[in-house]
């Protein structure tokens, strides 16, 4: 009867799921294994199969949200520059829903363990902070990595501007040897460029990245378009930005020795640890030759 019973209950659940695929219009798990697949071979970024469930299903919740403008402004903003195509109500909503999914878990254990519950509560509100700051993370370091590719960057646009002053040629030249990320914005740049207005192209490169050393060359690069002599301006911000860069190694460095400090201290403990076990093991041996 148990057995019967515990099988009833495991393909009530599997109907159950499958009736809320359907009702969620979320394709089965070997379709969007085969249509993952797809997009890989086409190039396309891999995704994980429980994203694209959560996605789905955080599309259902969306439109209940109502963001407000600045916020959402920022968000789109990062949704964009890290290539991801959902809209920033189907974001919030997914962070919200991985976060209920783990939150949920604590209903049935409960009555089994409750000691788990404030564990699983704690698990699912840290889970949404990092699901939802994720993509401003993702932001935040690229730019980084950008920002520390700039003052090369200007260098050499202020090399180049000695011999040649076309800014599409300079920026094609400097593709060959950029970043990867660095150079992903160039190819859009320069595609821009292309098929448009130059310094539209320009401008919108400046916005994407939205780092103040990148808008000092865009600025320099816009004055070139304009007919303007600007290699003692790219000289002016090289030497700005070797000043910036050599302050960030210095307080860089200047965070090490507190590293150097911790590990120490745990180096410290460790040999402290090994000298008490030989201590007590000399001890011992002598306290058992002395009553023998």
């Amino acid at each position: 009867m148990t057995i019967l019973a515990f099988t009833a209950i495991i393909l009530f659940g599997f109907a159950v799921y499958n009736l809320s695929c359907a009702f969620a219009d979320i394709p089965t798990s070997k379709t969007s294994r085969m249509m993952m697949l797809a997009r890989k071979q086409q190039g396309i970024k891999n995704e994980k199969l429980l994203d694209v469930y959560l996605t789905r299903i955080a599309a259902l919740f969306a439109p209940c949200l109502r963001l407000d403008k600045l916020k959402r402004g920022k968000l789109q903003a990062a949704l964009n520059i890290a290539g991801l195509e959902m809209t920033p109500e189907i974001y919030t909503a997914k962070a919200w829903v991985t976060a209920g999914a783990v939150a949920l878990c604590a209903f049935p254990l409960m009555f089994v363990i409750p000691l788990s519950v404030p564990i699983l509560v704690g698990l699912a509100v840290a889970l949404w902070f990092s699901t939802y700051y994720a993509v401003f993370d993702f932001v935040k370091k690229r730019r980084k990595l950008i920002e520390s590719e700039v003052p090369r960057f200007a260098l050499t646009i202020g090399q180049n501007l000695e011999n040649d002053r076309d800014v599409l040629k300079i920026l094609t030249s400097y593709r060959r040897v950029a970043g990867r990320d660095f150079g992903a914005e160039l190819d859009q740049t320069i595609a821009d460029m292309k098929t448009g207005n130059y310094e539209n192209a320009l401008i919108h490169f400046e916005t994407r990245i939205g780092s103040p050393m990148l808008s000092d060359v865009v600025r320099g690069l816009v004055g070139v378009l304009r007919g303007d002599d600007q290699r003692m301006y790219f000289k002016m911000i090289c030497f700005d930005m070797r000043q910036i860069e050599q302050s960030n190694l210095k307080k860089e460095a200047a965070k090490r020795p507190k590293k150097m400090q911790r590990y120490s201290m745990m180096m410290l403990i460790c040999i402290m640890i090994i000298y008490l076990v030989v201590l007590c093991t000399e001890v011992l041996g002598s306290l058992g030759a002395f009553f023998g």
